[in-house]
């Protein structure tokens, strides 16, 4: 059987239904269907499952190797087809169980497969007063411009094969404060300013590439909160926050 799992990119989310029962749509978007635009296609693989909770199980909690997305969850949609025990269709994963859905998913998002092929990688984006979030960006310099709005710098402070990538000149240019850098003893060794994103960067790679499932989930809780700088004397003060935010996670 095939197994594949769509789940909303929240840029394109306005309506804020991401993690959202499917009884809420209707009131919140003005129509009780999902919406296939807001979808990405995030992961697709050939398996053998004899019931939908065992796919729930199986990507809530012992996600496969290559998996990118996050944890199975409230508002995802499973698509099965060639299953002997499941009929094929589209199901809503809701509060309780899932339901059988219509889903146009070929108005989704690209897959994996035409990521690589066009070129783009997946990336930790982390801004100035929010939680970071991954995204799908072109793999060229004048894209990763954009991101950091100036010449990039690679920093790799960490033993992971990851790299920081920033604007060289933000600290220069004023750019806000974002997020503290410590070194192996735990003291603050930097201070990254502006906008920056992490990606893997293995030493024998020439090029940037996508992160893979377990370094996103470690730099994504690493750099979870955002941070407040203030200076007590001549040190440093760092102190983290909860930004003011409607995303849920489950």
């Amino acid at each position: 059987m095939r197994t594949t799992i769509y789940q909303i990119n929240t840029d394109r989310d306005e309506k804020r239904v991401k993690f959202m029962a499917l009884d809420y749509l209707e009131r919140l978007q003005g129509s009780p269907k999902p919406n296939p635009n807001i979808y990405d296609k995030v992961y697709e693989s050939e398996d053998s499952f004899k019931h939908l909770e065992e796919i729930y199980e199986k990507f809530n909690v012992d996600h496969p190797i290559d998996y990118r997305g996050h944890s199975l969850s409230v508002s995802d949609i499973v698509e099965v087809s060639g299953s002997p025990d499941i009929p094929d269709g589209f199901y809503f994963c809701d509060s309780f169980g899932f339901k059988k859905i219509e889903f146009g998913k070929e108005r989704c998002e690209m897959n994996a497969e035409q990521m690589e092929s066009e070129n783009k990688i997946a990336v930790l984006v982390v801004e100035p007063g929010k939680y970071p979030k991954l995204m799908n960006i072109s793999d060229s310099l004048e894209a990763m411009q954009e991101i950091v709005g100036g010449n990039i710098e690679e920093y790799m402070p960490f033993d992971d094969e990851v790299a920081i990538i920033c604007n060289e000149e933000g600290k220069i240019c004023g750019e806000e404060l974002n997020r503290a850098i410590y070194d192996e003893r735990g003291e603050l060794a930097d201070v990254i300013a502006g906008k920056f994103f992490i990606c893997y960067a293995p030493f024998e790679s020439e090029r940037f590439l996508s992160l893979p499932k377990d370094l996103e989930n470690k730099y994504r809780e690493k750099f979870k909160y955002p941070e407040r700088f203030s200076m007590q004397g001549q040190q440093i003060k760092v102190t983290k926050f909860k930004p003011v935010s409607k995303e849920v996670e489950r």
